[in-house]
């Protein structure tokens, strides 16, 4: 019989390269066989929080994911504007040799996500043959658990890579090295298990484990669930043939019968339905406290978070990357130059209309220096921050090596409702449809405004490309820096055509042209009374005048801003030509010959 200790070293002898030797070198505190671990709740819940833990390895979604997939959208930029080894990641022009994915000391991204996969293979496999899963019961829960995790895993290979190798059984000799198979096959895979695994899993609140939301609970998996046949129901690129032809591709829907829109919209719309009617999860009153909340550990299931990386205090680098921007140590932050390395695209605030609350909350101008905002145009630190995630939020000073403990918000609740939007309008229900987005908008304008930003809007909604075009914008408002933006352009077939307009519109915007004729040319701004607060004016169309009163400073805001590098920069490839990574080289070499780039790679 194998034992746990022979299944994981198996697992870092396929996917690790330099730090495999290390791994392997450490002395085992025990060498259970699987009956006896998959028999024993302890034991096997600790074998869930393994599968939990590789989110938090040093390369892997902590260190790696989180910071570079996702950007250079029509609404969120890589801020260091010269090419290296970490901008290309973001600029559509990865390389297999990039150095911080392929050779690196720690296992990468793809080698802990299938390190995680593995996990949660070994574990369903040994839950299923020693652990009586039900419903109800705890070996049911940690079985439905790990399925719910591999799907995860899943998701960001799918989103960062497209076609990848298909693992749902442990390794075996047999099985060590494997070829891509088509997305097709695992996207079927994992709707299948999600929908299986929902009479296994409580509700929010409906248990002791799920009462928080660092753990998998029934809205998640059924949300999750359809925003997969979003996916799957949508477009991407995909080799000209898997198996011949590596250069060409081309950017399709499925040609699966099951993978149809027809098939997979009605799955969507009744998990949607279900989460929705449950009443175990609900729109935040207010946007602002949804983030402030998340910056604050709050994580008490039944708001607005479905389910949140649970980053340990010490672990997780979100708001290093993320956050307003820290010249130095402050009551905020114990140590120096942290946040504003992924920021809103410079014609973003300009997307919103100037009275949507999101706006202010979303995209912020400040940066942070001894302990006062501050207004820098300088370098790589130029430009706006996102305001969702601020370490002046956050419940205690944090930071451990630039680590923050920040907990991402993987899906909230505002995303099952403009799905569930989407789904509805695509199956010809629009009043329904705009019913979603009538909930959306009313919790982003103030109630005063609700005649004219909410109700005139919606009715001016009359036709079925209309529904949809205000869902793509709205999604861009609400969600905006929280890493879905990417694979929804993608899905609709708006990747390469969104992100080229946004390089013309922050060329129009630097000019104060075209579309920008209205924006005025200086912004001007002051410490308040407080002496640590800035106001703005002169960022608002039509805001030409000095403003009145004394102690204003000014700045040509755009034309520094939006340099010609940051412009020329944005992309260097076409973005529908590179949706994503390449294979990375040891990872490839890792497989021996089976692993080949498509793409053109």
């Amino acid at each position: 019989m194998k034992t746990i200790k022979h299944i994981i070293c198996v697992v870092v002898l396929v996917f690790l390269s330099s730090s495999c030797k290390k791994y392997l070198d450490a002395p085992s505190q025990s060498s259970f066989s699987e009956e006896v671990v998959f028999a024993n709740e302890t034991l096997t819940e600790n074998m869930i929080f393994n599968i939990y833990s590789y989110f938090a390895q040093t390369n892997s979604l902590r260190g790696r994911f989180q910071p570079y997939y996702g950007m250079n959208t029509d609404l969120e930029i890589f801020n260091p504007t010269d090419i290296d080894d970490r901008s290309e990641l973001c600029t559509y022009s990865a390389s297999a040799t990039n150095a911080q994915m392929s050779g690196t000391k720690d296992p990468n991204p793809w080698s802990c996500f299938y390190n995680a996969i593995e996990v949660a293979n070994v574990c369903i496999k040994g839950i299923k043959e020693y652990g009586d899963p039900k419903p109800g019961n705890n070996m049911g829960y940690f079985y439905a658990e790990a399925v719910a995790l591999r799907a995860i895993y899943y998701y960001d290979l799918l989103r960062g890579w497209g076609d990848v190798p298909a693992r749902f059984e442990p390794v075996e000799p047999g099985t060590i090295y494997m070829k891509k198979s088509d997305r097709d096959v695992i996207y079927k895979r994992l709707i299948a298990d999600l929908g299986e695994i929902e009479e296994y899993v409580p509700w929010p609140k409906g248990s002791s484990r799920t009462g928080t939301v660092e753990r998998i609970n029934k809205a998640f998996v059924k949300a999750f669930r359809a925003r997969l046949c979003l996916m799957a129901a949508g477009y991407g690129q995909r080799p000209a043939d898997l198996e011949n032809d590596h250069s060409g591709s081309v950017i399709r829907l499925s040609n699966d019968p099951d993978l149809q829109k027809s098939v997979l919209y009605p799955i969507a719309k009744k998990e949607l339905e279900e989460v929705i009617g449950s009443n175990t999860c609900k729109l935040e009153t207010n946007f602002v406290d949804i983030f402030m909340k998340n910056c604050q550990d709050v994580v008490t299931a039944g708001e607005e978070p479905l389910f949140e990386i649970p980053f340990a205090a010490g672990r997780g680098r979100m708001l290093q990357s993320f956050a307003i921007y820290h010249y130095d140590a402050d009551k905020y932050v114990n140590s120096t130059k942290k946040g504003g390395v992924n920021v809103p695209s410079p014609t973003f605030y300009y997307d919103f209309d100037t009275q949507d609350i999101r706006r202010d909350v979303t995209c912020i101008p400040y940066k942070w220096q001894k302990a006062k905002q501050v207004v820098n145009t300088d370098g790589d630190k130029a430009g706006w921050n996102w305001g969702k995630y601020r370490y002046e939020w956050m419940a205690k000073v944090r930071v451990v090596s630039g680590d923050d403990g920040f907990k991402q918000m993987y899906m909230r609740y505002a995303d099952v409702v403009l799905m569930y939007a989407e789904v509805l309008n695509e199956l010809n229900d629009q009043a329904t449809a705009k019913k979603q987005l009538e909930l959306i908008r009313q919790r982003a304008f103030p109630q005063s405004l609700w005649a004219t930003k909410v109700t005139a809007y919606l009715n001016g909604l009359t036709s079925k490309e209309a529904v949809f075009n205000a869902i793509v914008n709205e999604r861009a408002f609400e969600l905006g820096g929280e890493m879905l933006r990417k694979q929804d352009l993608i899905r609709w077939n708006l990747l390469g055509e969104r992100v080229k307009l946004t390089k013309q519109k922050m060329a129009h915007l630097r000019d104060l042209s075209d579309e920008y004729l209205n924006v005025p040319n200086l912004v001007y701004y002051r410490l308040k009374s407080d002496g640590e607060s800035l106001e703005f004016y002169g960022f608002n169309p039509g805001e030409s005048a000095a403003p009145a009163g004394s102690n204003w400073s000014q700045i040509e805001w755009q034309k520094q801003v939006i340099t010609d590098k940051r412009i020329t920069n944005y992309f260097l490839n076409d973005p529908d030509k590179k949706q994503f990574w390449p294979i990375f080289q040891s990872d490839i070499d890792s497989q021996v010959g089976y692993l080949v780039n498509d793409y053109g790679y």
